[in-house]
């Protein structure tokens, strides 16, 4: 079953509240339609513009649920295979098990009273152990290679923010500056990758959502306070 429905946040409302009632009517037809049907309505400008702040929420929204859906058909899968498995390993162990009771019979019968089977069943279960060892160790090294691949690159985050239209628009709004701030936002995010940086939370960024997750919330709560500083006006009154 595909997905049925899609999130809208209470503290996007700031950026349609002014807009008149058509428009904002507009605007809500054209949401729900993307989110049904991916289609994008014709709208006017400044409507448009809204639009695609929602329908940057939407996309990333969706693009997560996917995730979650797959990730639980590859749970079912590897539970079905590992269902399959531990049925095939119960019907071998069980015939290992019926050869190993006869084999000691014959032994029994036929081997001379130094023979010691208990030296041999030693000997299996040893090398059942070092392969069990090799495999978590090999398992282990594939998940430090895997970690270690998911390297923070500052200059290729800051290029795919800075070329998607969609989200540079969202800013925009966000940050109550206005179209002013697109000429600022190479600047503002040099400033955030620095501030990541400094904290030490590159591996918080595995992907470029989680950056734009980020840059938000440093924007809300430092980049803005920031700006507001340095524009602020000192003045004198003469004696």
């Amino acid at each position: 079953m595909g997905k049925n429905s899609f999130l809208l946040y209470t503290s996007d409302y700031k950026c349609i509240k002014d807009l008149p009632l058509e428009q904002k009517g507009a605007l809500l037809d054209a949401i729900f339609e993307y989110a049904s049907t991916g289609t994008i309505i014709d709208l006017p400008p400044v409507v448009s513009m809204a639009f695609n702040f929602f329908r940057s929420h939407i996309d990333d929204n969706t693009e997560k649920w996917n995730e979650k859906v797959e990730k639980r058909r590859a749970a079912g899968r590897l539970g079905g295979l590992a269902k399959a498995e531990n049925s095939k390993q119960s019907q071998a162990n069980l015939a290992n098990a019926k050869d190993a009771k006869q084999s000691q019979a014959n032994v029994a019968v036929n081997v001379n009273d130094n023979v010691n089977v208990n030296d041999t069943l030693s000997l299996t279960l040893s090398h059942l152990v070092e392969s069990a060892n090799e495999s978590v160790s090999e398992s282990e090294s594939v998940n430090e290679r895997e970690e270690a691949n998911k390297v923070f690159n500052p200059q290729s985050i800051k290029e795919q923010l800075l070329s998607d239209e969609i989200w540079k628009e969202s800013v925009c709004m966000q940050s109550t500056l206005g179209v002013s701030f697109i000429s600022m936002l190479p600047d503002q995010l040099d400033k955030f990758i620095a501030y990541i940086v400094s904290i030490g939370e590159e591996r918080s960024i595995s992907n470029i959502s989680d950056a734009k997750r980020r840059f938000t919330y440093w924007w809300q709560n430092h980049g803005r306070k920031e700006v507001q500083d340095e524009n602020k006006q000192v003045y004198t009154v003469p004696n």
